[in-house]
């Protein structure tokens, strides 16, 4: 039956939409995607109306999107495994159980066990506050790009606009986990996410003037006026990113305080990814982990972590760019402070090579100026390999048999990448 059960989990998870797409026209969608900069069209209805500002617009928030559905693969989920281990000293056939009750946000080699069960739910909040060092409470944004005039085209047009954002971005996820043994050493697992995203952008200080070749002047095409603020928001709710796992133990069977084991994580992209409640990739992930059974437990995990192709990476074209991948390490130790309690502390890091970061930069704009500024902010996106390293503290809780209660606290180090404020965490987990 619990196997039976599983499979129904399973399917069930696995038979949300997998989205594929086109290319995605802005000026049309409500999809969240669309939203940044929120005032885009905006400025295209107040200034040019023209197809290259919205493809200007687009290429400025493709940083953006592919930050987010980076973060999204690889947001980190509870532990799916709670065993129960016994330990034999050397010279001795009796053996003590590993009362440990393992790390908050990491794996360890340990099994449920044959036939054993597994069951957790979880909640954790993050607020997003920065993008690549950029705070995201005033990122001045900026566009440009050359068009022809209307009535001459020999005559070359080059457009500079801009506008200020105050954005605030929030995600809470609820995720469901199951684990089943398939045998002593094989396990079988499914977390199935549910996100709730909400979007809100203020967007100021509107700027927006052609320079012009043949008249050798700029024309003030803002909006009348420049102090109006434009808010707007918008919210999506649903099944994210569902991924399904086999773990096997290659060594640390009964008796042994060293154990070790391998496995291999899929990630189906049954998430919107267009409303940022998925990565809009598939992914797999292989690993390795290990672990010292004692009082104060040392675990590592090391992986690699692969995507396909997502309409995140670029909404003008059909899907054909990889979302960045790369190595993953999380190392830590959790310490037995009592037989029921336990303390897991964790650095996470994670990888991600050749990602296009958003980058802003001030350029001098040309020769002659009149009331206006003598200098412009424009958005870059060059390719970075960067990784992100969090600290991760937490304490899991024993009730009774069956019964786990834990919570945990995650803090990004640096400042690189989708940032977000310290993350909290509470969970709950029945194992039979």
């Amino acid at each position: 039956m619990k196997a039976k059960a599983l499979l129904l989990f399973i399917s069930f998870a696995c038979a949300q939409t997998v989205y594929s797409f086109g290319q995605v026209d802005c000026t049309k969608s409500t999809k969240l995607v669309c939203q940044f900069p929120f005032s885009a069209q905006f400025l295209a209805e107040n200034s040019v109306g023209s197809p290259q500002f919205i493809k200007s617009i687009q290429q400025a928030a493709n940083p953006i999107n592919i930050s987010v559905a980076t973060q999204l693969t690889q947001l980190p989920v509870p532990s799916a495994a709670v065993g129960v281990v016994t330990i034999k000293q050397k010279g001795s056939d009796v053996g003590h159980p590993f009362d440990n009750l393992g790390p908050v946000l990491t794996d360890r080699p340990d099994t449920v066990g044959k036939k054993h069960l597994f069951l957790g739910f979880s909640y954790q909040r993050f607020n997003f506050n920065a993008l690549d060092g950029v705070g995201l409470g005033s990122l001045a944004v900026g566009f440009t790009f050359p068009q022809a005039a209307p009535n001459n085209p020999a005559d070359i047009q080059q457009f500079y606009g801009g506008e200020t954002n105050n954005i605030g971005f929030q995600l809470n996820q609820y995720a469901g986990v199951a684990t089943y043994g398939l045998t002593n050493r094989t396990d079988v697992s499914v977390v199935v996410p549910f996100n709730s995203i909400s979007l809100n952008v203020t967007s100021s200080n509107f700027q927006s003037y052609f320079y012009d070749s043949q008249s050798n002047q700029y024309v003030n095409v803002s909006p009348v006026s420049t102090a109006t603020s434009l808010s707007t928001k918008g919210s999506a709710n649903g099944v994210g990113d569902v991924t399904v796992s086999l773990k096997q133990l290659l060594l640390g069977a009964e008796g042994s305080h060293t154990a070790v084991a391998a496995g291999f994580a899929v990630r189906f992209p049954s998430g919107d990814a267009l409303n940022y409640l998925g990565s809009g990739a598939f992914g797999g992930n292989l690993y390795g982990l290990f672990e010292y059974r004692w009082k104060v437990a040392p675990h590592l995990k090391l992986s690699y972590q692969w995507n396909n192709a997502s309409q995140l990476m670029d909404l003008s074209t059909a899907p054909s760019t990889r979302l960045p991948g790369g190595l993953q390490y999380d190392g830590g130790a959790d310490v037995r402070i009592t037989r029921p309690l336990t303390l897991a502390v964790d650095l996470l890091g994670n990888q991600f090579v050749n990602t296009p970061s958003f980058t802003l930069i001030t350029a001098n704009l040309p020769p002659p100026k009149t009331s206006i500024a003598s200098s412009f902010v424009t958005v870059t996106h060059p390719n970075n390999t960067y990784t992100t390293v969090n600290f991760s503290s937490g304490l899991k809780c024993s009730l009774g048999r069956h019964f786990l209660v834990y919570g945990n606290v995650l803090i990004q180090a640096n400042n690189v990448g989708l940032r977000s404020d310290p993350v909290p965490l509470f969970g709950v987990a029945f194992k039979r």
